[in-house]
């Protein structure tokens, strides 16, 4: 009873940071427009201004993971969530281009860093029948984080200050230190064996690589297709919809929601089965059904219904692919492991919005998503591809 009441202590913790890493995120992307119009930032600076986010979330993934392993899951929590207080305090403060450059870098080492220590922490704690739906409620929780901030934002800055949004989510993170300062951590409990064989030793460090450029391309690929389609559907949606903001922001609306309400029950379907990667391509392939969708119709009630499917299909991958590391990836590797395959997934996310704007320029405005389309695919081949392999080694007698 006080193991499950420690459990359930920790997991509601783990929900509120997630929740915190995705709002402070998004919240600022309304915003853009005011720091345009009160410092005079011009739209170039302003687009440096989002990327940088990105390199900081590629720069802080393996960087969090090698830490957590290095300092512990509490001393990793605290600092950052002290480095997202101060990111929150500064940024209403901040006038110059210089500064708001580093505080959105930090904003990016800040987001991906809470997102490592999160998901490990929650692959630490659980274990193969209940890992599914923990990760699915930090799934629903990223969702509804991503949702909140930009709502959130919205309407206290058109009641109150530039600064108050910031102010706000300072203050949830200042409930989340204290939260995180009382919680116990368990260390690892099977350390690497000291007197290993070295032919044993090698085999498992390449096994772990091989292991390592599988996920982190099938995140890679999925993490450049959401990229890809979180930059320029609005695009698509006002020029061949001749959709308004609000029209707009309703699709995004019904993914988040769709996300949010689905995740717990798919993790929990992915513990039953005990097969994450089938859950994990399914997923992939409503996220397929969500493009085609709006690739191939222009009925609103159309589109949608498949930005709804597609947030079933967001929330099936993470919730298996997460859970999937946590069940295969042994303890001691996990939180380097899982901080390499977010690092590696945000490279995608500031490579292919690039790429897609070439597609637009040389062709049309749908061939980024017919590219979007392509990497899922890819994604999904690999993933059977690791599936078979799986089963065929389990298969195999033991020598």
């Amino acid at each position: 009873m006080k193991r499950r009441i420690h459990l359930n202590h920790n997991l509601v913790c783990m929900i509120v940071i997630s929740l915190i890493a995705n709002m402070s995120g998004s919240m600022i992307l309304p915003l853009f427009a005011i720091y345009v119009e009160q410092f005079g930032i011009s739209a170039l600076n302003m687009s440096i201004l989002f990327s940088l986010f990105y390199v900081g979330r590629f720069l802080g993934g393996g960087l969090a993971g090698r830490i957590y392993e290095r300092i512990g899951a509490k001393r990793l929590g605290l600092s950052l969530l002290f480095a997202e207080i101060i990111c929150m305090l500064l940024f209403p403060v901040a006038e110059s281009f210089f500064i708001l450059s580093i505080l959105r870098l930090l904003q990016g080492l800040v987001a991906i860093g809470l997102t490592v220590f999160v998901r490990v922490t929650i692959n630490q704690i659980s274990t193969t029948e209940n890992r599914g739906i923990l990760n699915g409620y930090i799934s629903s929780s990223e969702g509804a984080g991503t949702i909140l901030g930009p709502i959130m934002s919205g309407i206290i800055v058109s009641y109150f200050t530039l600064a108050v949004p910031f102010y706000f989510v300072a203050i949830f993170s200042c409930i989340s230190f204290v939260a995180v300062s009382r919680m116990t951590f368990s260390r690892l409990s099977s350390k690497p064996q000291q007197q290993q064989e070295p032919l044993h030793e090698s085999k498992r460090k390449t096994m772990l690589t091989k292991q390592l450029l599988l996920y982190s391309t099938v995140h890679f690929l999925e993490m450049s297709a959401f990229a890809i389609f979180l930059t320029y559907f609005s695009v698509y949606a006002t020029y061949k919809f001749h959709w308004s903001p609000v029209e707009i922001s309703l699709a995004f609306t019904i993914i988040g929601v769709s996300t949010f309400v689905s995740a717990p029950f798919i993790g929990k379907l992915s513990d039953l089965l005990k097969d994450r990667l089938i859950l994990s391509i399914i997923g992939l392939l409503l996220i397929m059904v969500e493009i085609a969708l709006f690739l191939w119709f222009k009925e609103p009630w159309i589109v949608y219904l498949g930005m709804f499917i597609g947030g079933i299909g967001g929330a099936s991958y993470l919730d298996s692919f997460y859970s999937q590391l946590g069940d295969v990836i042994p303890e001691e590797n996990r939180s380097p492991f899982i901080g390499n395959v977010v690092s590696f997934s945000e490279l995608g996310a500031i490579v292919s919005p690039i790429i897609a704007g070439v597609l637009i320029e040389r062709f049309n405005i749908n061939a980024p998503f017919y590219y979007n389309m392509l990497l899922v695919l890819m994604a999904i081949v690999i993933q059977y591809f690791i599936r078979l392999k799986s089963k065929s080694s389990r298969k195999r007698p033991l020598a």
